[in-house]
């Protein structure tokens, strides 16, 4: 039997339409091409932690440097780390946005610095820098919102960054 007689379109045994046929695999070839597509995103951190997701932002004096997840999901966990710069022994505050505080929820923070208060809808975290002139403030935070959260995090000396945030559902 000729290759070309395996397309041609059949009444026994079964009724086909061939070129619906050849229609519907190229349809499940691109369903194939895309659920890869979806696979291979997924392990490098485009809906959680990963080199998609990672990211790290500093102020363009180099004051305040932010590392935290780009994208996260309605729920889960996640860690922040604030570094900023200062004068040794010198007090420092930490600034964050509003809009960061919308969509997340500090679950602990290290160390335990002072009093936070609140600077309108702003949370100020202050902090002292150590003999190096640096002081490190980790986050645990939580994901209680869905959608994108554009927020900023400063430094009382006026250092600032932005951290884009989007959460899935």
């Amino acid at each position: 039997m000729d290759q070309q007689d395996d397309f041609d379109n059949r009444t026994y045994p079964v009724k086909e339409d061939m070129t619906r046929e050849r229609w519907a695999w190229r349809v499940e070839r691109a369903g194939w091409y895309v659920l890869m597509l979806i696979v291979a995103l997924t392990l490098l951190g485009l809906f959680s932690k990963g080199p998609l997701s990672s990211v790290t932002v500093a102020s363009d004096d180099g004051a305040l440097r932010v590392e935290y997840e780009r994208f996260s999901r309605n729920g889960a966990e996640e860690t922040m780390t604030i570094t900023a710069k200062g004068h040794p022994g010198e007090p420092l505050q930490v600034v964050l946005g509003a809009r960061l505080l919308e969509g997340m929820a500090i679950e602990a923070l290290q160390p335990e610095s002072g009093p936070a208060h609140s600077q309108g809808r702003d949370l100020v975290i202050p902090l002292r820098a150590d003999n190096n002139g640096e002081a490190i403030l980790y986050l645990t935070l939580r994901s209680n919102g869905a959608w994108m959260y554009r927020s900023e995090i400063a430094l009382s000396t006026g250092a600032r960054v932005a951290v884009p945030k989007f959460i899935y559902p």
